[in-house]
């Protein structure tokens, strides 16, 4: 068959991705003739076992301490398990997740299961995650089909009595992602989304559905004739989500929308942005909808391009129960970044207009 260099690459990918090897190289040998040419694959495969620790820190979620566990070959059915433990300031998380090998496709069957307690909101949450499905990686989109349980005891900071909630459902989520350069674009576009349906589960089952999307895009504003890394640009950023129920029905929090922090809306904190209670407590809400507009600008040094950038932004998010009650809190501020060698690290000074405080928020990576 024809040879192409996209398949190549593809095929390199593919490999790398799937886990089980620390290098993998994907080559036409052109020493031949063309009719006789070969590909040559060179591998590095991966050790049975891996133990990682990270440590780390963040504005939202403040230090952060991760052990992982990595075996690349369970006995007895031959998949990936990869078991880790994470604990920060308000989110301590014990999960595990069992991948099977690629298909030709390169669908992979896999189960996860989570234990996790947090603070959503004010509310102290304490849940379980049960997952099981499909999935399908590439370079440009994601897909993934799965069956998920989910149980949440919800407590008051005030209250002793907790709010018990669990549903099942069955989910499909995708993204997509066209960008010029990752892990630091400067043009294209990403969207994702996800659809979900399903029951509670108890003495009166309610049936409930939910939906989110989420898309991130690039409007270049430099010259034609500019590259889109040299010119100034606009980073424009939108997620709307919402479940559709009956009032009055329990549903686990980990289920329902919150919003605030370094990806959402800046000059709040994690979690802060929810549906106010008349005790002034914070809950998770029903429907969520976060905007943002972002000018970045290259910064030159001596009239080279140098690896930072200024950025000016303005942040929108709001999160209730009914549609007609969504009221936007704003966000503005200033902020840099800087292209690491790991990742694009992300600085802004951000105002919380409602709450009226100034909040610093930093973030690395970036991801869609």
């Amino acid at each position: 068959m024809p040879y192409k260099q996209l398949d190549l690459v593809a095929a390199q990918q593919r490999l790398s991705d799937s886990g089980y090897f620390d290098s993998a190289f994907v080559t036409l040998d052109t020493s031949t003739s063309p009719s006789d040419a070969t590909v040559q694959i060179k591998l590095r495969e991966a050790r049975l076992q891996k133990l990682a620790l990270g440590v780390g820190a963040s504005t939202d979620s403040g230090p952060r301490l991760s052990l992982e566990h990595t075996h690349h070959k369970v006995p007895g059915i031959g998949w990936r398990a990869v078991s880790k433990v994470q604990l920060e300031r308000n989110n301590s998380a014990l999960g595990t997740e069992l991948t099977a090998p690629p298909d030709a496709d390169n669908w992979r069957w896999g189960a996860s299961a989570l234990v996790q307690n947090q603070l959503l909101g004010t509310l102290n949450v304490t849940s379980q995650q049960l997952r099981g499905g499909r999935k399908q990686s590439s370079e440009r989109i994601d897909r993934n089909i799965y069956l998920q349980y989910d149980r949440a005891e919800s407590v008051d900071t005030d209250t002793t009595t907790p709010v018990l909630a669990q549903t099942l459902s069955a989910n499909y989520a995708f993204a997509v992602r066209y960008y010029d350069k990752l892990p630091f674009p400067s043009s294209g576009w990403g969207w994702g989304a996800e659809l979900g349906g399903g029951s509670t589960l108890g003495s009166q089952p309610q049936a409930f559905t939910r939906w989110l999307t989420r898309w991130q895009g690039f409007l270049q504003l430099g010259q034609p004739n500019m590259t889109a890394a040299s010119s100034s640009r606009l980073s424009l950023r939108a997620t709307a989500g919402a479940i559709v129920a009956k009032d009055g029905i329990s549903l686990p929090s980990t289920q329902l929308f919150l919003a605030g922090g370094d990806n959402s809306v800046r000059g709040y904190g994690l979690h802060d942005i929810g549906v106010k209670l008349a005790d002034g407590s914070i809950t998770a809400g029903r429907m969520l909808t976060t905007g943002s507009v972002e000018w970045q600008r290259p910064i030159r040094l001596n009239d080279q391009l140098s690896d930072w950038e200024s950025t000016v932004f303005v942040d929108a998010g709001a999160v209730d129960n009914q549609l007609s009650k969504l009221r936007a809190k704003l966000g503005v501020g200033l902020g840099a970044r800087w292209k690491g060698p790991v990742g694009p690290l992300q600085i802004d000074l951000a105002y919380g207009v409602d709450v009226r405080r100034f909040r610093l928020h930093m973030n690395l990576g970036f991801t869609f």
